[in-house]
């Protein structure tokens, strides 16, 4: 069955790289920007630390989130460690970290939460990765939405919006994903993604 996902997965980082690629050049662009600022101000003999310590926290703040969004990439580009099972909730985080802040440059509004405790799982890892790319990439598609890890003996993840139209995702995906024994199910007009236990 990952033969059959493998594509898929690949087909998805493409799409969140793709839309990601923006708002990481931006970060970048603000270090550039604040750290060129500083240099060329502190060149100036009358300068102290109060004219640029407003530049110096800029660029601070900006190089913490560049980072956060270029490890949220290496992650999701390495081949997943297959020696401890996946968690769930971490790699919600790193997706989160890229599509987040790439739908409020869209103009849509994606909310991730119930990342911040553990959800292991036995399906694998690229499997995991893949059905919640693509849940947030099809909440995308709409206005945006919500995606939340529901507490329980196997990690559930709810998809929803305030759209008429219920979040799918492509039966080639839900099919490989059943595969893996990855549940989809509505709970109309929301997607739920109910993955094995640990």
């Amino acid at each position: 069955m990952i033969d059959v996902i493998a594509p898929l997965w690949l087909a998805a980082l493409q799409e969140i790289i793709d839309r990601g690629a923006h708002e990481v050049k931006d970060s970048l662009n603000g270090v550039s920007l604040n750290l060129e600022v500083i240099r060329s101000r502190s060149e100036k003999p009358a300068t102290t630390g109060k004219d640029i310590s407003g530049f110096a926290a800029a660029a601070s703040g900006q190089l913490e989130t560049l980072s956060a969004r270029v490890e949220s990439m290496l992650v999701l580009a390495r081949p997943a460690r297959t020696a401890t099972s996946p968690d769930v909730a971490l790699t919600m985080k790193q997706l989160a970290t890229l599509l987040v802040p790439t739908a409020k440059a869209d103009g849509k509004v994606l909310q991730v939460d119930g990342y911040d405790r553990t959800a292991p799982s036995k399906a694998p890892p690229v499997a995991v990765r893949l059905a919640l790319a693509s849940g947030m990439l099809a909440l995308m598609q709409q206005k945006g939405g919500r995606c939340t890890l529901e507490s329980g003996r196997e990690p559930v993840v709810r998809f929803s919006h305030e759209s008429a139209a219920a979040c799918t995702l492509d039966p080639a995906v839900a099919d490989a994903l059943a595969g893996c024994n990855i549940r989809t199910r509505r709970s109309d007009p929301d997607l739920l993604i109910v993955f094995p236990g640990p």
